[in-house]
């Protein structure tokens, strides 16, 4: 059921929440509402740009996007289609083991820090193909390197990655191998005092004689006092800080960032992975001379850069569909743009990343100013535009815009909520998937967060901390994974709780693997009771039961919404089934949310020490 159309207002239930209507209706369209609240609310997340329209009749195929933006026209790829197959079935890419490593603060970067952490840890492909890139290449240059005449940026990334962020292998005392600077715990001691205190390992002390267990020089936290102790009596905490001194002395090539200055996180991902789909295609048109014996004019496709493995892994594609208003005509245009992250707006309706999404999708009039000329009718109309994801990328980063112009205090510090997994579902063009895959979840699970901490609301400085989650150890209590905050060089094990508490800037969600964790029809919510006479298919949210049925698939209007990312079926004869006399029937609201902003769109520099 889509809000607003002739079945909501026949069935009497909110546009927006989904609750049982009264009396406030839109004065135009008569979309029903439960409160005044909500009625103001689903106006700032697009109903304005909608109001009156809902009748236009929705297109059900997208014409097929120009080649140019097509992976698949590239005769000659930079990184072949079987290559990232492969890369794919040896990476694990799923969180990755054990605690994490600290970056040391080299001067004022901590935006570095967090863009490298969240990378890292979110995508693990990135990481697997610049290995792949430094070890193709014989590894023959200084420090392993490829050897490439002006320094190869994706070998210092692969290089800081493996010595700075890598964890070290298990070994036969314990869960690491365990070396000077790491930090550990004391247990097992004779001396209980000792117990449970945190220090740092100084070295080996080689064994009295011959048959003598190895033992490791400590030293005590927070003191000077030194101990000889067994590994077995260690516990691995954490390993020492390293410095990403590989990828600082990369800074001016990366941009207009300068060591010692205060820069924006965000700009630094794009940069970052900008350079990297640079010196790709670099290396893709050398490759092709080689092979063309030295022909200069062997170059690579001008759309090579789509299969850089950059956009394999974060790439994604718009569609933005333009309808004209004129009911005689509704002729609708197509136009396309590849994206490499989504910025999505905040303003007073955003409570959530999902309304945030719901405003970047939600329909928009051109007013006078902006008038359309149809090519169909040849009239000028106020048109009717609407921008959704075609295709969703396997790494999807959101950018939430905290930083507006005007005054010295431009830092938007509301809150916004974000959940551990996300369903793109609801966002995507509704037949983009084709019909086989129309009902499924895309379901996508936060790997990483990237927060700015402002001093008073200023933008233009503060501080940038990661919140990364990674799998804990078999059998490990807590569960499979676990969230750490990661300070610079400061590590903390937090729970997932205080990570959604967070005000987050970036947002870093992996697709799961068809099937992996998404809902399936049957499956009951987290807390909510078995109801007698309730169809299994239906399911309520927060452990409230639905309040009534659209005759669809067994769910009702919200869930049906919620799971195929449609409406449900027209049906004239469905009708709401009441609850059960002994229970309430609130409901909440749907999944939805847009960030009303242009894909890709920068945002005002937000500096970080």
């Amino acid at each position: 059921m889509e809000a607003g159309t002739l079945r909501s207002v026949k069935e009497g239930y909110c546009a927006l929440c989904y609750a049982k209507a009264k009396d406030k209706k839109c004065a135009k369209c008569k979309r029903p509402y439960c409160s005044k609240a909500c009625q103001e609310k689903d106006w700032k997340l697009g109903h304005k740009g909608d109001c009156g329209l809902s009748d236009l009749p929705a297109l059900t195929v997208v014409p097929s996007p120009p080649a140019r933006l097509l992976r698949e026209s590239v005769e000659q790829p930079v990184c072949p289609e079987p290559v990232w197959r492969r890369l794919q079935e040896s990476t694990d890419l799923g969180p990755r083991l054990g605690p994490p490593r600290g970056l040391r603060n080299l001067g004022n970067t901590c935006y570095l820090n967090a863009v490298l952490q969240g990378l890292y840890h979110a995508a693990p492909m990135l990481a697997s193909y610049c290995r792949e890139h430094r070890l193709g290449s014989g590894g023959g240059g200084e420090g392993g390197t490829c050897g490439a005449p002006d320094g190869c940026f994706r070998c210092d990334l692969e290089l800081m990655m493996a010595n700075c962020l890598e964890p070290r292998p298990p070994s036969e005392v314990g869960d690491v191998e365990l070396g000077p600077g790491d930090r550990v715990m004391l247990h097992s001691l004779g001396a209980a005092e000792f117990n449970y205190r945190e220090g740092t390992i100084l070295s080996e002390v080689p064994p009295e004689s011959e048959g003598k267990e190895l033992r490791l020089a400590v030293q005590l936290g927070g003191t000077s006092q030194k101990l000889a102790l067994r590994p077995s009596n260690l516990a691995f905490c954490g390993r020492p800080a390293a410095g990403p001194t590989e990828i600082v002395r990369w800074l001016p090539k990366l941009g207009e960032f300068n060591f010692g200055t205060q820069e924006d996180a965000h700009e630094l991902l794009r940069s970052l992975l900008r350079l990297m789909e640079d010196e790709d295609l670099r290396e893709h048109g050398d490759r092709l001379k080689s092979a063309a014996g030295g022909d200069a004019s062997a170059l690579p496709e001008p759309n090579a850069d789509l299969t850089a493995a950059p956009s394999r892994l974060f790439g994604g594609l718009l569609v933005s569909q333009c309808t004209c208003t004129n009911r005689a005509c509704a002729a609708s245009s197509f136009s396309f743009e590849a994206f490499m992250d989504l910025s999505l707006d905040i303003n007073d309706a955003t409570d959530s990343v999902e309304e945030a999404l719901r405003l970047f999708t939600a329909p928009e009039r051109l007013d006078k100013k902006n008038g359309w000329t149809c090519e169909t009718c040849s009239q000028t109309v106020r048109a009717r535009k609407q921008l959704t994801v075609l295709s969703a990328p396997p790494l999807l980063v959101l950018q939430l815009k905290r930083f507006s112009f005007g005054g010295p205090r431009n830092k938007v510090t509301r809150p916004v909520s974000f959940e551990a997994s996300l369903n793109l579902r609801p966002f995507l063009w509704r037949h983009s998937a084709g019909e086989a895959d129309a009902g499924k979840p895309l379901m996508y699970e936060l790997r990483a967060v990237v927060v700015h901490l402002d001093k008073a609301g200023f933008s233009h400085f503060g501080h940038y901390v990661a919140f990364v989650k990674r799998k804990a150890p078999e059998g490990a209590p807590g569960g499979p994974s676990r969230w750490y905050l990661l300070d610079d060089s400061q590590v903390f094990e937090v729970p997932e709780a205080e990570v959604l508490k967070q005000q987050a800037y970036l947002l870093l969600y992996a697709r799961l693997t068809e099937g992996a964790t998404a809902p399936t029809a049957s499956a009951k919510r987290p807390g909510q009771p078995a109801v007698e006479g309730l169809p299994d298919r239906c399911r309520g949210r927060g452990g409230v039961v639905c309040s009534f049925f659209a005759c669809a698939d067994g769910l009702c209007t919200r869930c049906y919404t919620e799971e195929h990312g449609r409406a449900p079926p027209a049906a004239d004869d469905a009708s709401p089934a009441p609850l059960p006399a002994s229970k309430s029937s609130p409901s909440d609201s749907p999944v939805s949310g847009r960030g009303a902003g242009d894909a890709g769109a920068g945002s005002p520099t937000a500096s970080g020490a």
